[in-house]
């Protein structure tokens, strides 16, 4: 699971825990991204959350100076209606790859989108929200909030950040017998003066100090994350860095069981390694599952809806028809874009008995299921029918499958963009 903005900014020490607080307060009441926010309150530099931005997602850098001036016939790529719609803007071309800025670099529909419609290999690049609005206004026309235009020069006058403004002092309260509570005016402290000199008892010693404890953190003031010159150049120019994910918890059945416990199959890594197309690797995937499973079947996620693909034995008739929205409650609605799994009975909605339709599967049924994720977002969803009376898959080979036809999918992907180069 990906990690929050402010989170990695508190993390990294770059703003206090009070002030996201506080930008997350405003953005319930002005709406915009979390570091438009921020930007606005004062006290934290563009490049900074640009920065932070880029250990998020772990993919390198658009900044104000690469969207300033655009070649039109690269503009020309992306329609202005759709860089609107899906906040993005393509910046640079080399060969048959475009860079595309974009808010959320991790928006594969949007990614697809553009590469369906332009034909060229796309390398996402994070940018802030602020920077995005701005290009869509100077280079496509876009109407946009006047608020962007405004943080832009303000910052632009502050060198990149805004000054943050001073604390407001209360006036001090006095009390009167007549008058009651009134406030006043602060005055000048009173000039001290010095008391007699006074026999003094001789000193004690002053007691050591507590050893601190061994693992206790060196305190910091809030100042940036820091990165040597060479560390950011390599993010700007080697791609993505994978973050460890965090530990997520299963959505149902068992425990999760580490991964490594047992080798995957040398038939299905040999296989995968081979593919060629997406049911190249379809099919080696659900050989496995037929394996553990009485029936299976592989559906593809959409940005709104869930789509039929696959499955074996040979897929009923309403596979392929198939589609339900992440709206409505269903397995996958509840798997979407975790690491998560589901082994036990088919929980009884509408939507699980539309799955089990598709899968030629009756309701009550035991199901096992897994999303199968790339770079945090879910891009096809396993599931199928347990055998009766028998023991039902483990949760290690379900999440080994999974992350076996991720990796395939993602190696395709690298293989067709070496190809289009």
């Amino acid at each position: 699971m990906r990690r929050r903005i402010g989170d990695v900014l508190v993390g990294g020490k770059a703003i206090s825990q009070e002030l996201r607080d506080r930008a997350l307060a405003l953005q319930l009441k002005q709406k915009g991204r979390l570091c438009t926010n921020l930007l606005e309150l004062g006290g934290v530099r563009e490049d900074l959350l640009l920065r932070a931005l880029a250990v998020q997602y772990g993919v390198a850098t658009c900044t104000a100076a690469d969207l300033a001036e655009i070649r039109p016939d690269i503009l020309r790529l992306v329609p202005a209606k759709l860089a609107a719609n899906l906040f993005v803007v393509p910046f640079k071309r080399l060969g048959r790859n475009l860079s595309l800025a974009m808010r959320d670099p991790k928006d594969l529909p949007a990614i697809d989108e553009v590469s369906f419609l332009t034909g060229l290999a796309i390398t996402p690049f994070v940018a802030l929200d602020l920077r995005i609005q701005l290009a869509l206004q100077k280079h496509y026309g876009i109407a946009i909030d006047p608020r962007y235009a405004d943080l832009a020069a303000r910052l632009e006058a502050g060198g990149g950040v805004l000054p943050v403004p001073p604390p407001r002092t209360p006036r001090p309260l006095v009390r009167s017998s007549s008058a009651g509570t009134r406030a006043v005016a602060p005055e000048s402290p009173p000039v001290p003066v010095p008391a007699p000199p006074a026999a003094q008892p001789a000193p004690l010693p002053a007691p050591a100090p507590d050893p601190a404890p061994p693992t206790a953190p060196k305190p910091a003031a809030p100042a940036e994350i820091e990165m040597e010159a060479h560390e950011e150049e390599r993010l700007r120019i080697s791609g993505p860095i994978v973050l460890p994910p965090e530990p997520t918890d299963a959505v149902g059945g068992e425990e999760v069981a580490p991964l490594v416990a047992e080798a995957a199959p040398a038939s299905l890594v040999d296989c995968l390694s081979r593919a060629e197309s997406r049911d190249e690797i379809a099919a080696a995937v659900l050989r496995e599952a037929g394996r553990l499973l009485r029936r299976a079947a592989l559906f593809i996620a959409q940005a709104e809806r869930v789509i039929g693909w696959a499955a074996v034995p040979e897929p009923p008739d309403g596979l392929r028809s198939f589609s339900i929205g992440f709206a409505e409650p269903s397995l996958f609605a509840s798997l979407r874009n975790t690491d998560g799994f589901y082994v036990g009975p088919c929980p009884d909605l509408p939507g699980n008995r539309k799955i089990l339709e598709a899968l030629g599967s009756d309701y009550p049924a035991h199901v096992a299921a897994v999303p199968v994720t790339l770079k945090g977002k879910s891009v096809l969803f396993l599931l199928g029918e347990v055998r009766p009376g028998e023991t039902p898959p483990k949760a290690m080979e379900l999440k080994r499958l999974g992350a076996l036809t991720a990796i395939a999918l993602e190696i395709l992907l690298l293989r067709n963009k070496l190809r289009s180069l």
